[in-house]
């Protein structure tokens, strides 16, 4: 891997080095006969950085070797050109949690929406090859990143809710890291954990700090995450102590797993609705989290169950809701980073493009420009690979997508893919 970063550091170089010198002396940058070129649209790298109204992707192979403004470039008449037609360039949007995605013909569906990538973070241990199969006959399939089955103690979560197929048990911290090292043996992207004490009433069993520790040492030695499902604020020190990269889901706080709190109500709601307050030791904890570098996928369409546009909600509902996106809001406020992953595979969540997870963190308080980060650089760092994937610069796969119209305007336009490419490859077209 570090050869291969170091290859496409020189080739990065060698390329900024041979546009500067053609900028000096109003040269165009040549581009090679062989390559796939796509023009004619606005450019959205996955960097941050702001579009490029007229720009340029040039693919040869499977890479990206670059991307700038087409008055810099030398197109040949012979050359492979797709026309944007006025639309944006932009990443593959990956889909960094998602269950229920080792079918080939599942991710194709993905991709043909314009996710080139999902990460699936519960799968059976004989089912972590599956995710290698690429193709169906109809054409290429989504990437498929995966976690293999969760690292939890005997009977703990997700055992209670799916029973125990997605599970790897482990009673010791010797235990915890030789799951993790057989999990890293079988070649998984990621590793998944799961933190989670179930109803205060009648506690699951839990990870502890040290068992939490030795999976994050093991995973680390190899330079491979570890994502923990978090959704209960209680649970959040252990996420501190350990060195967990990435919390999955939102850690909502204790007074929403009350029974109180789910009394049904009929009365109207509250006039403060969506202006929930966090407690000092939640705010606390989220300074913290954004301190150690680590990252939230909120998953929030999952987590509202499709609540969140309903016109009939009870109070306990709509509070759920709003301590669900001012968490995540308030994360992002303070300098949290936030990556896209909607939890497909839950009732209710559809496949193909996250479009309501997209919505609702834009209500969370994301700008159209920190969604479209949160679903390619950002979500292509958790799901491990941000090496290769994420944005478009010189040196990475060559995993692109137009969309017609312009996201940072409308984020609906999102739904609107026109052409997908996977590793170079064109992969779908809508016409």
């Amino acid at each position: 891997m570090r050869n291969g970063i170091v290859k496409r550091l020189l080739l990065t170089l060698a390329l900024l080095l041979t546009l500067v010198a053609c900028r000096l002396t109003a040269t165009p940058l040549p581009v090679p006969d062989d390559a796939l070129v796509v023009i004619n649209g606005m450019v959205i790298d996955g960097t941050g950085a702001d579009p490029i109204p007229d720009g340029v992707v040039v693919i040869q192979g499977d890479r990206v070797v670059a991307v700038g403004r087409a008055a810099d470039f030398a197109i040949p008449a012979e050359v492979d050109a797709i026309d944007a037609a006025g639309g944006t360039i932009m990443p593959g949007i990956i889909n960094s949690h998602v269950h229920s995605a080792r079918s080939p013909e599942t991710r194709r569906i993905f991709l043909t929406a314009g996710v080139t990538a999902v990460c699936d973070l519960g799968t059976q241990l004989f089912t972590i090859s599956h995710f290698e199969k690429e193709r169906t006959p109809s054409g290429p399939a989504a990437r498929g990143f995966r976690a293999g089955p969760i690292i939890t103690a005997p009977g703990g979560y997700p055992v209670p809710r799916d029973g125990d197929s997605i599970s790897y048990e482990v009673s010791t911290p010797d235990e915890a890291r030789t799951a993790t090292v057989d999990l890293l043996e079988r070649g998984v992207d990621v590793i998944k954990i799961a933190i989670d004490p179930g109803n205060p009433q009648e506690p699951w069993p839990m990870l502890n700090l040290e068992q939490v520790q030795a999976i994050v040492e093991e995973a680390h030695a190899r330079n491979v995450l570890v994502r923990a499902h978090v959704q209960k604020a209680a649970v959040l020190d252990i996420v501190l102590g350990s060195g967990v990269d990435v919390i999955e889901h939102v850690p909502l706080p204790p007074s929403c797993w009350e029974p109180s709190f789910w009394e049904t109500k009929t009365q109207s709601l509250p006039e403060d609705s969506g202006h929930v307050t966090l407690s000092p030791q939640l705010e606390s904890q989220l300074t913290r989290l954004i301190e150690q570098g680590v990252i939230m996928v909120p998953t929030i369409d999952a987590l509202v169950a499709g609540w969140y546009s309903a016109p009939d909600l009870t109070s306990a509902q709509q509070s759920w809701v709003d301590y669900t996106l001012e968490i995540v809001r308030r994360f992002h406020d303070l300098g949290g980073t936030v990556a896209l992953g909607n939890d497909f595979g839950n009732p209710g969540v559809e496949v193909g493009m996250p479009m309501r997870e997209m919505e609702l963190l834009l209500e969370a308080g994301l700008t159209p420009m920190e969604v479209i980060e949160a679903g390619t650089s950002r979500a292509a760092g958790v799901c491990g690979h941000g090496d290769e994937l994420g944005t478009l610069e010189p040196g990475k796969l060559a995993d692109v997508i137009i969309v017609d119209g312009d996201p940072l305007m409308d984020i609906g336009v999102m739904e609107r893919v026109t052409v997908v490419i996977k590793g170079g490859e064109v992969a779908y077209t809508s016409e």
